[in-house]
């Protein structure tokens, strides 16, 4: 069997996604626009920051990462509009 990815950050990390009652989306995101604010590649960036999701967010560091890129793409997506 099988182990069933998610390609919605909604449904791996739902209460990450509430920023009332979870404070990791935006901790994660400051960090990584930080790290690439001094330099890092978005690879590098997204690498370094995935961890602090994880410590609050228990979970394979696959399912982690995707959330993050999840989060940077939709960060993105805003600011050019």
């Amino acid at each position: 069997m099988g182990e069933v990815v998610s390609n919605s950050c909604f449904e791996v990390f739902d209460k990450a996604e509430e920023p009332e009652r979870c404070k990791c989306k935006g901790i994660v995101l400051n960090a990584y626009n930080n790290l690439r604010a001094d330099g890092l590649s978005e690879y590098q960036a997204i690498k370094t920051v995935v961890p602090v999701l994880q410590y609050h967010h228990p979970s394979p560091f696959l399912e982690a990462r995707n959330v993050v890129e999840c989060w940077v793409f939709e960060q993105s997506q805003s600011a050019a509009h």
